[in-house]
């Protein structure tokens, strides 16, 4: 197993709340099923991509990462014999994004314009971020140097230290840190302002900014017109709970939640709805997804509106109608991110 992939599988075992330690003995998890007609679904674990086949090429989203993107290729190369033409993103992270250099002979990388402001390198001199969702780094720099080598880092930096490592120098400097694990993510090389649709082989597909909202600016989502399918990607997930605060540091949730309305109301002229965690599914899954943060949003209201504490929110809080989902126990870190939401603290 080579270090990008040992660093991008311990990633996911991190996301996933798998220990690291299992790392050596687990493969992950890939497939590859049809949605319908010459529409495919990838998977690696619990990240999903989709692909559409034409007589003149493949229309690929999100690579996910190069361990996962080299074993797509070799299975493309054999299934169909066509190379992939185009790679579109759903947004800059590269839990999503990374791994699309396998492709670059053949393809065309496509994102939002906000993914150049996102993948732009800060200045040199950029000290280690103090707040932010990777602020945690400072506190691992044990010698006071500036930097994080590897054998300070821990958690989520040490799990995509290749990812932060842009220089490849192997060790973190804090404008490595602020832009994020985003290294292997291939810069796009067409970008767009609203909507773009990319025309292969007589198919379409349709690129649309999802707009300013807390999970990422540089947002699409990606349909297909003929297929009547739609991929969405993190700021809608099915059947699990946010990840944990819910990027709560961006501070948008209104337009969040303007976002999840949106295409929730555009998703019921879809049949088929992939996203970028969790099973395939339809306007219902949307839906469900927008019912929870209602839910989530009304305890914690009426908790702060009966003077609780945020400390007794947490403990005291259940959504039970959600608790078959994955991630379930992540619920006091969604009533955190809904309290820092309401309070603006």
């Amino acid at each position: 197993m080579t270090i990008n992939r040992i660093f991008a599988l311990s990633g996911l075992l991190l996301i996933l709340g798998i220990p690291t330690s299992s790392i050596a003995q687990e493969e992950p998890t890939r497939s590859i099923t049809q949605i319908t007609g010459d529409l495919y679904r990838g998977q690696n674990n619990n990240h999903f991509t989709v692909f559409l086949v034409t007589e003149e090429g493949i229309i690929l989203t999100d690579p996910i990462n190069p361990g996962f993107s080299a074993w797509l290729k070799s299975e493309l190369d054999t299934r169909f014999d066509v190379p992939v033409k185009y790679v579109l993103y759903s947004h800059h992270h590269g839990d999503h994004g990374s791994g699309g250099d396998v492709f670059a002979e053949t393809a065309t990388f496509v994102g939002h314009e906000n993914m150049l402001t996102h993948m732009a390198m800060p200045p040199e001199s950029t000290p280690l971020p103090l707040e932010g969702q990777y602020a945690i780094a400072a506190t691992m720099d044990a010698n006071d140097n500036g930097l994080i080598e590897m054998n300070e880092a821990s958690g989520a930096v040490l799990a995509n230290f290749v990812g932060f490592d842009e220089n490849e120098d192997g060790v973190l400097n804090g404008a490595e840190v602020l832009r994020g694990p985003i290294s292997q993510v291939r810069e796009p090389e067409l970008t767009y302002a609203t909507n773009m649709v990319i025309s292969l082989g007589g198919k379409d597909v349709e690129m649309t900014w999802v707009g300013e909202m807390n999970h990422s600016s540089d947002m699409s989502v990606i349909t297909f017109p003929e297929e009547k399918a739609m991929h969405i990607v993190d700021f809608v997930t099915f059947q699990r709970l946010p990840y944990r605060e819910m990027d709560f540091e961006n501070k948008m949730f209104d337009e969040w939640m303007t976002a999840i309305n949106h295409w929730e109301t555009v998703s019921k002229d879809y049949d088929f709805i992939s996203p970028g965690h969790g099973p395939l599914g339809g306007a219902s899954d949307v839906t469900e997804w927008r019912e929870y943060f209602d839910q989530l949003q009304a305890a914690v209201s009426e908790g702060i509106a009966t003077g609780q504490s945020l400390e007794e929110m947490r403990e005291n809080i259940a959504l039970p109608d959600y608790s078959d989902w994955s991630g379930y126990s992540w619920l006091h870190e969604n009533v955190l991110g809904m309290y820092h939401f309401l309070t603006d603290e």
